[in-house]
């Protein structure tokens, strides 16, 4: 293999290869001598090839190594490779409480079958071989437009939030490396991308929908063989307690009219205190009179563990009571926030009550029913109408007037 060199660009020559001939530049850097590809000839021009060469020339005398530097975007991590790193490193991570629980399997399954569809959704919209390093916000913005356009606003927003935190991992070395997959001055791609606008969901029921939910759950049990399912609901109806908190209630864990959860059963991770009203107090001694000995399970379901059928139960219910599609079994804990709210409970007894870690929390969640925002505003302009009118219905503060 003979090298024709160019007798006006130095480093530029023309090396056969297997029939082909491709203008090549040769430099050395750190005392070693490298040799990289510009292109092949009939491709490139002799004139293009030397103007390239002169570039190259460029790059070597302010330090650069454009061999080295192709070398290590060849062999850079890709986004095939955060992907693999995502599900081998993150996913054993999540759902840490029901991957302990051997009746919980079939969730944490699909929890892990949906996210690691995503996370190859997501690189295969920014290219599996691109490598992590050259992705840029743009790029991140543009796959979210286009999630948007197939998926919906709501869901577009979660795959980017998947997107983000997979990028958050690569700011960090993998196991038995010493540098991360992107520099920390980079960033993360996905940070201050435009999100599509979401609505807080304010749904509650009213107190003629919780009566029409109280009859459907005596017809699913008049109707069919129950599991316990029907009583979970109306304990989650009482308390306003996670779905999850209720199915995984134990007997030891109820002392006289206090429940409390253990802090490996609450979202928060943290021993959770709620005193119970009589009535639910009632639902508890009830179950209690019918307990098998030995039972562990408040709501037992049919394989041993707790009960599991919620969802399929819940959309029996919610037909029953005439209650829309999109009504949720998780919207019972909105109502009881939003009933607490009404009755002008603080938002630090609500927070302990349904036992958030902040306020603000259990602000997205009391909404007010219309009733008692209606009965304020009629308080309220029955009072101004009184005072503009000159009529007495109310008190009426003076303004003092600033002083100039």
């Amino acid at each position: 293999m003979k090298i024709v060199w160019d007798t006006k660009v130095r480093g530029l020559g023309e090396r056969p290869y297997r029939g082909v001939t491709s203008f090549v530049f040769r430099y050395r850097i750190d005392g070693r001598q490298r040799f990289i590809t510009i292109g092949r000839k009939g491709e490139w021009s002799l004139l293009a090839a030397r103007e390239r060469a002169k570039e190259l020339r460029r790059e070597i005398d302010v330090g650069r190594d454009p061999a080295g530097e192709r070398r290590e975007r060849r062999e850079a991590a890709t986004m095939q490779d955060l992907v693999q790193r995502y599900v081998a490193e993150v996913l054993p991570e999540r759902n840490k409480k029901n991957r302990a629980l051997p009746y919980m399997q079939h969730r944490v399954k699909y929890v892990e079958t949906q996210v690691t569809k995503d996370v190859h959704e997501i690189a295969r919209q920014l290219g599996k071989h691109t490598p992590v390093a050259e992705v840029h916000g743009g790029d991140v913005q543009q796959m979210h437009r286009r999630f948007t356009e197939a998926n919906g606003e709501v869901r577009a927003n979660r795959l980017a939030g998947l997107c983000s935190r997979m990028f958050s991992l690569a700011l960090v070395p993998a196991a038995g490396e010493n540098w991360p997959w992107r520099d920390q001055a980079q960033g993360n791609p996905c940070r201050g991308i435009r999100k599509n606008h979401e609505e807080g969901r304010q749904r509650f029921y009213s107190a003629d929908e919780l009566g029409r939910i109280a009859e459907a759950l005596d017809r699913y049990e008049a109707e069919h063989r129950t599991d316990g399912a029907a009583d979970c609901i109306r304990l989650i109806a009482l308390t306003g307690c996670r779905p999850v908190e209720a199915q995984l209630a134990e007997w030891n864990q109820f002392d006289g009219p206090l429940w409390i959860k253990p802090s490996s059963h609450t979202k928060t991770e943290k021993t959770h205190r709620l005193p119970l009203s009589p009535a639910a107090v009632e639902l508890v001694e009830r179950l209690r009179q019918r307990r098998k000995p030995g039972a562990t399970w408040l709501f037992p379901g049919q394989r041993g563990g707790p009960v599991t059928t919620l969802g399929w139960v819940w959309g029996r219910i919610r037909e029953y009571a005439g209650l829309s599609p999109d009504d949720r079994l998780y919207d019972l804990r909105h109502t009881t926030a939003s009933i607490a709210a009404a009755s002008g409970m603080s938002l630090l007894l609500i927070s302990k009550m349904l036992g958030h870690s902040n306020q603000a929390t259990s602000a997205r969640y009391a909404h007010l029913h219309d009733d008692p925002v209606r009965a304020a505003v009629d308080r309220v302009g029955a009072t101004i109408s009184a005072a503009m009118n000159g009529t007495s219905g109310g008190e009426v503060l003076p303004i003092k007037r600033r002083r100039s």
